[in-house]
């Protein structure tokens, strides 16, 4: 079955005649187990960068910039996942935590329709284990209005998370790059390249003229540049991490 916005199967709206005794519990993160990056908004980027490599990359819809949280060296790998197949990390994006919700046609109109995935294995559709989405009489319980609050918030963020990056894009400031991952000493495997996403260029950001820098400042996005580009030197963890795994997998 082909993935939806990465990890979704089926997106369908919630409606509380065919949901309403539906509950839910996240159990673990195993559906983020096969992307080896993660969806952020611009908010996010201090924090993640902290842990993980924050980058940019073109969509493939119209091919704006979007910054991501590398999880993994190759295409269906999360490096990030614990042993509970939870993400081993002290902040978790919002992509991750906004799952299985999400709102359809997201940007395009005011009127957004809250839907589901409902193949997720953590639904009860008793309302046996978990949350529930809505009380015996349909109305929506607490848990729903803050999920709905939550994916609100999450788009307004989305929504300036695009204009950052049309910034960027407009300065010119990213560049292409490529990470050339070495295979560990005495292993069989070949290395490879890390390929398609994008950095800012340090020198063009010195280059920049005086107003362009204080606008970038005011609007916070000189800390975000500086946290991104702080955070590169996070995909030697990663590159540990996979040489581990490599490890434990030939012992």
């Amino acid at each position: 079955m082909s993935k939806q916005l990465l990890i979704y199967n089926e997106i369908l709206p919630l409606s509380s005649e065919t949901h309403r005794n539906w509950s839910v519990e996240i159990k673990d993160h195993s559906f983020v187990s096969e992307i080896n990056s993660v969806p952020l908004v611009s908010s996010e980027i201090v924090q993640v960068a902290r842990e993980l490599p924050v980058i940019f990359a073109k969509t493939a819809q119209d091919g704006d910039f979007v910054p991501l949280a590398v999880v993994g060296l190759k295409r269906g790998e999360n490096l990030m996942l614990d042993e509970n197949k939870r993400m081993a990390l002290k902040f978790v994006p919002g992509f991750v935590r906004r799952y299985p919700f999400v709102f359809a046609n997201a940007g395009q109109n005011e009127n957004l329709t809250l839907c589901i995935d409902d193949t997720y294995e953590g639904w009860s559709k008793d309302g046996t284990e978990g949350r529930r989405l809505f009380n015996d009489q349909g109305e929506q319980t607490e848990e729903l209005k803050q999920t709905m609050e939550f994916l609100r918030d999450y788009q307004h963020r989305a929504e300036l998370t695009s204009v950052f990056c049309k910034k960027l894009a407009d300065l010119n400031l990213l560049d292409p790059m490529e990470a050339n991952i070495k295979a560990k000493e005495g292993s069989d495997e070949e290395g490879f390249s890390l390929t398609g996403f994008y950095v800012v260029n340090r020198e063009r950001l010195k280059a920049l003229k005086d107003e362009d820098v204080l606008d970038l400042f005011k609007k916070d996005g000189l800390e975000l540049i500086f946290s991104h580009l702080q955070s590169l030197p996070n995909l030697n963890m990663l590159v540990d991490k996979y040489a581990k795994k490599g490890a434990s997998a030939s012992a």
